[in-house]
């Protein structure tokens, strides 16, 4: 199962996406704010995140910046999500190397499928022969759900 973590921290941006993705199957966890975020990401197995551009404390695309950056998380799909003008975001995405933007105006109809593209392009180049060999295992680790948790139903 897809395990997304979405950060916003507007209230009713971050409960639209939950809400978006809970609906189509997804089992989600939710911040209000980046920090901590790659411990979440690590601990509970995120397959994929959804962040939001314009946060206080580090905005989302440095977050995504410094998560594909990060040898360890090679696998997470990253999707932005953003109300700003959807050429900025796009270049932003492209810039950070996100596997998907999505504007906030479009979220209910496009949030789900992006993350579904999200994860499908990271197994893809995870199943690309490497010239590097990785002997890490691809299971994510035993799950300690945070309060934040939301199941599908």
């Amino acid at each position: 199962m897809i395990r997304v973590l979405v950060i916003d921290d507007d209230d009713i941006a971050r409960e639209a996406m939950c809400s978006v993705l809970v609906k189509a199957g997804y089992y989600v966890f939710e911040l209000a704010t980046p920090i901590g975020a790659t411990s979440v990401i690590k601990r509970d197995g995120i397959t994929a995140v959804a962040l939001d551009i314009n946060m206080p404390t580090i905005n989302g695309d440095k977050l995504a910046k410094l998560l594909r950056e990060n040898a360890q998380l090679a696998n997470l799909g990253i999707v932005l999500v953003s109300s700003c003008d959807i050429e900025q975001l796009s270049a932003l995405g492209e810039k950070v190397g996100a596997d998907g933007i999505v504007s906030k105006s479009k979220l209910h109809v496009a949030l789900a499928p992006a993350i579904e593209r999200a994860v499908a392009a990271r197994a893809a180049k995870s199943a690309a022969p490497s010239s590097s060999s990785s002997s890490s295992s691809s299971a994510p680790p035993l799950f300690s759900g945070p309060p934040s948790t939301r199941r599908p139903r």
